[in-house]
């Protein structure tokens, strides 16, 4: 289990955006390394443990490991590397701290917002300076640490497995990201794994932290966000590009949950 006595201290934090092949299909490195994925898929195997990530992923590799990857889909991710130190709260007497994390592989966060908001405000830091950008960036992949050790500890104390382990469910997020900027009717999509919508609705939170609503939400704000930034499109062409009625919708939805309006944002980041 991740243990919140340890935290990762970041050396480096690089973000690559939409990429269609790594430079290098397989790579060592001498440090711990994470690939958080904000967009896209890739496949990988680390440590023994093969998978697929996507957004919701962070895939970890231990100093001196093997780690190969294939893109799957365009890629936009978080590279980071790190040590482990010990917390605050572990030296300030909250306990002694056991052996490092070993984490390989991918873990999933559940709590889809509280990630999308840490990306949001780790990609803000893109244009501040070097120190600058490392020290507040690290913080933003610490809280997701941190965030990974909370709902792991709820987990077991609830009695249920850590993390989305609800087969099903994960059958259901795929489909989600496919479909996300269409038409979603959950009450078809329900039918299809044998549930009512409230049932389905239930499972979903269960195994991915958030309805799946609030799922898809998330995926087409992402989208939002890629658009106005390396588009001119329209506010109403991009809210039909990513599954919305119209540009005061989307305009609606995307200031309640970044708290900033698309054209503050589109201001804010294009050069």
């Amino acid at each position: 289990m991740p243990d919140w006595r340890w935290v990762p201290d970041v050396t480096n934090q690089v973000y690559w955006e939409r990429i269609g092949a790594f430079q290098l299909q397989e790579d060592t490195y001498g440090d711990w390394v994470a690939f958080a994925v904000k967009e896209g898929r890739f496949r990988y195997a680390v440590g023994g443990v093969q998978g697929e990530a996507s957004f919701g992923d962070i895939v970890f590799c231990p100093p001196g490991d093997r780690f190969q990857r294939e893109v799957l889909e365009e890629l936009s991710f978080y590279f980071v590397t790190f040590r482990w130190r010990t917390s605050a709260a572990a030296e300030a007497g909250g306990g002694e701290a056991g052996p490092k994390p070993k984490p390989a592989g991918g873990v999933s966060v559940a709590d889809r917002q509280r990630l999308s908001s840490n990306y949001f405000y780790m990609e803000q830091l893109q244009h501040a300076s070097p120190e600058r950008r490392l020290a507040l960036a690290a913080h933003g992949f610490q809280d997701l640490w941190l965030l990974i050790c909370i709902e792991r500890e709820l987990a077991a104390a609830s009695g249920r497995p850590a993390g989305p382990d609800d087969p099903d469910m994960q059958a259901a997020a795929l489909w989600l990201r496919q479909h996300a900027f269409g038409p979603v009717l959950l009450k078809e999509l329900a039918a299809q794994r044998g549930c009512t919508p409230v049932q389905f609705t239930r499972r979903f939170q269960a195994a991915l932290g958030v309805s799946p609503m609030e799922y898809v939400t998330a995926l087409r704000l992402q989208h939002a966000r890629t658009l106005l930034l390396e588009t001119a499109l329209t506010l109403d062409e991009i809210a039909e590009q990513c599954g919305y009625e119209n540009g005061f919708y989307l305009s609606r939805v995307f200031s309640r949950k970044l708290q900033v309006s698309p054209s503050a944002y589109r201001k804010l980041h294009r050069v």
